[in-house]
């Protein structure tokens, strides 16, 4: 079984720093651990069968998975390589997504 290729854009890594960041800021080192190892397991799903997560409604070549219920990760699915797009804190609200992506 080949494996896909996991690509961060530039725009995934500042906002997996700044959910980071918050975390750091609002609550504990387990909530920032817990939201790391989250991460960690999806991108090991993404690696083998990114097609599990739902279509984003507004774009059906981006994909959606909720990390935390504060956080979602929105990804496209490129050949065999997943391009991580935006790590975004849900309380932004959908506005600001449709801006980002």
């Amino acid at each position: 079984m080949e494996l896909y290729k996991i690509i961060s854009s530039k725009l995934a890594d500042e906002s997996y720093q700044d959910n980071i960041d918050y975390l750091e800021e609002s609550w504990t080192i387990i909530e920032i651990t817990n939201f790391i190892k989250k991460v960690e397991e999806v991108i090991t799903i993404l690696k083998v069968e990114p097609k599990t997560f739902k279509k984003y409604h507004l774009n059906k070549e981006i994909h959606q998975i909720v990390i935390l219920k504060q956080i979602t990760l929105f990804y496209q699915i490129k050949n065999k390589s997943v391009e991580l797009l935006l790590f975004f804190n849900n309380h932004q609200g959908p506005k600001k997504i449709e801006k980002l992506l």
